[in-house]
């Protein structure tokens, strides 16, 4: 009866699928259940991940829950300036000043599926709106998942104690590497770190203390982006030799151009493969 899950993150074409699942109005159960995971974590996960689309404030500027049986006046100092009153539930400003403001939210965004992606009423709703959409959620996780990496990895007394360690040996002259072969026990982090800090200007000793960090040209970072290459499936040659292998009567056209110089003309060539014209 429990769901096994795969205990893995959760991927762009599993989001697209709990958008698609919400539009159709799917329970976390059966998302779950399609996807290998807890109905809590895709409840998490759109809960986290939602974006809101505020209302038309145009036709209704007043978003109080009580507005149209509220008789209150001169609630804000600007509009007790004026010789005529109208009630503060037809002004905008009445959401800012009134201490009996409560705002008229969807009591359906409090439970499940907490979103407004499958609501059949979306189109007429006058209320602020909440959507889950799969991109969105997918790169705010792609950045929570970069940041959650960034900083000191370390609490305040033991940088202390790494600083009083390393710095004075380095103003001394000696190299990281000879102090990592000294001192391996005591220090709580990798070669590649400490430079990470001293760069960083996280240690007493900056890379003007270090002999040979000086003579280096700062490094270019290359950004590696993975293409996603799902669309190929069912798209390559070898999908294509085997369609024609289960269909030998398949009448195929070849297109390809012919260029001569660069910018110039460019022919287009058509070839019909059971007539070779």
């Amino acid at each position: 009866k429990l769901i096994k899950g795969n205990q893995r993150h959760l991927s762009l074409d599993d989001r697209i699928y709990i958008e698609k699942a919400l539009e159709k109005s799917i329970a976390f159960k059966d998302i779950a259940l399609f996807l290998s995971k807890d109905p809590t974590t895709i409840s998490k996960e759109v809960k986290k991940h939602r974006v809101v689309k505020t209302r038309n404030t145009i036709y209704i500027p007043n978003n109080c829950m009580s507005r149209q049986g509220c008789t209150l006046t001169d609630i804000c100092i600007p509009c007790t300036s004026h010789k005529f009153h109208s009630r503060c539930a037809s002004c905008s400003n009445c959401n800012k000043y009134c201490p009996k403001y409560v705002p008229n939210n969807c009591s359906k965004l409090l439970r499940a599926p907490f979103v407004c992606n499958g609501c059949d009423k979306k189109n007429i709703c006058r209320m602020d709106k909440y959507y889950y959409r799969a991109t969105t959620a997918h790169s705010k996780y792609r950045t929570i998942l970069s940041t959650s990496r960034e900083g000191i990895n370390l609490s305040e007394d033991s940088l202390s104690e790494l600083d009083s360690l390393v710095s004075p040996l380095i103003k001394q002259g000696q190299p990281i590497s000879h102090i990592f072969l000294s001192n391996s026990d005591v220090i709580p982090c990798g070669r590649r770190t400490l430079y990470n800090y001293i760069n960083n200007n996280i240690l007493t000793v900056r890379n003007i203390d270090l002999p040979r960090k000086v003579k280096y040209k700062p490094r270019k970072r290359h950004t590696n982006i993975t293409k996603d290459h799902s669309w190929r499936e069912g798209r390559k040659y070898s999908d294509f030799l085997s369609f024609l292998g289960e269909h030998p009567d398949t009448s195929v056209v070849e297109m390809d151009t012919v260029e001569g110089t660069k910018g110039g003309k460019v022919l287009l060539t058509m070839l019909f493969r059971n007539s070779r014209f």
